[in-house]
């Protein structure tokens, strides 16, 4: 069975390339400039750079505002572990999902997920950490980081006044899976390395003798880059206050979408905190369960963002979440999605 090497997902100003096999399983590019890539899986001593691509397939949205990728991976040693990848890329952002399992039963006791790298002369770092309420903000050099404490998200400011982020998912719960093991733990550095800051995400490593369940493992995470494509004022404007990850906002919002008359500019502003609590908001009633709502907002940006395309109009959603301020992915859902296309516009093969 045939699978594709590579597939490169471009816009007017960035590309964003998904490779099958290789130390890299994803690169964001200005122009030709590599920005941010993203790495490979470890658990325990195997390393998903060394395992066999099974497949690797492409979709492009009907209105190619958005475009969605679909890898697997498999680790051929020791448990087998398999390593399963959708991407959802949108107006210079794309969301990862990750699943890992081991096929041959065993256990997931030492888990690394994908080293996020930085490319490019960076001139400062901001980092929101779980709990906080604002960034703290890093000059570019040495050893920035290095401790237990989850960075949500990461912003690398450029000399040519350029940003890349990268967001920790609303998953926070699962990122911070090491605290539920007997002398688990998570450690996480961010660092200059060969010229670019490099995120180590090692978010699970337990004792030998601590028992850990037999179950996959799944966890998101968010990628952005500066937008190229220019601000466009919105017509209708609506708040939406609190926890985006609410399913009554969710109505409330694809409600009001379906209202807008045809060639309207709507204009979306979504006002809350990074962190929310409410387990009723992750299908867990009763319970609190930390996460947040980036990637409920851009579901609902590209969902939106077509419903108006179809419409012949547009939507932008803004934000009011302080200790945010400066998020490149909350940024670039300030611009209309710009259209996609598949750059290398080879056949598709599953």
């Amino acid at each position: 069975m045939k699978i594709e090497s590579q597939i490169q997902v471009a816009s007017a100003a960035n590309r964003f390339d998904v490779y099958a096999g290789g130390a890299e399983s994803a690169v964001f590019f200005a122009g030709e400039r590599k920005v941010l890539s993203i790495g490979r899986i470890r658990t325990g001593k195997f390393d998903e750079s060394l395992g066999l691509a099974e497949k690797l397939r492409r979709h492009m949205a009907n209105d190619a505002l958005s475009a969605a990728m679909d890898s697997e991976n498999v680790i051929p040693f020791g448990c087998e572990y398999r390593v399963k990848r959708h991407w959802k890329l949108a107006g210079n952002i794309v969301e990862l999902t990750d699943d890992i399992a081991a096929d041959n039963g065993g256990r997931i006791s030492d888990l690394t997920l994908e080293d996020i790298t930085f490319h490019g002369q960076a001139v400062k770092v901001d980092i929101l950490f779980a709990g906080e309420d604002t960034c703290r903000e890093f000059a570019a050099e040495g050893m920035i980081y290095d401790g237990g404490i989850l960075p949500v998200l990461v912003k690398v400011t450029f000399a040519d006044g350029s940003a890349a982020e990268a967001y920790s998912g609303d998953d926070f719960w699962r990122h911070l899976c090491a605290a539920t093991y007997a002398g688990g733990r998570a450690h996480h550095t961010i660092a200059v390395q060969d010229g670019a800051i490099v995120w180590r995400r090692q978010v699970l490593t337990v004792p030998e003798e601590t028992e850990v369940e037999k179950r996959p493992w799944r966890f998101k995470s968010i990628f952005a880059v500066s937008g190229g494509n220019e601000m466009v004022p919105g017509g209708s404007m609506v708040t939406f206050d609190g926890c985006f990850a609410a399913a009554a906002k969710h109505r409330d919002f694809r409600s009001f979408i379906r209202k807008q008359p045809a060639g309207s500019s709507v204009a979306v502003t979504v006002s809350g905190g990074v962190f929310c609590s409410d387990g009723s908001h992750v299908s867990r009633p009763g319970k609190e369960v930390l996460h947040g709502m980036f990637g409920e907002i851009f579901d609902e940006y590209i969902w939106g963002g077509s419903a108006m395309a179809r419409k012949g109009g547009s939507l932008v959603i803004n934000s009011d979440i302080p200790a945010a301020s400066g998020s490149v992915i909350l940024k670039n859902m300030g611009r209309p999605a710009a259209e996609l296309s598949f750059a290398d516009m080879e056949e598709d093969f599953e």
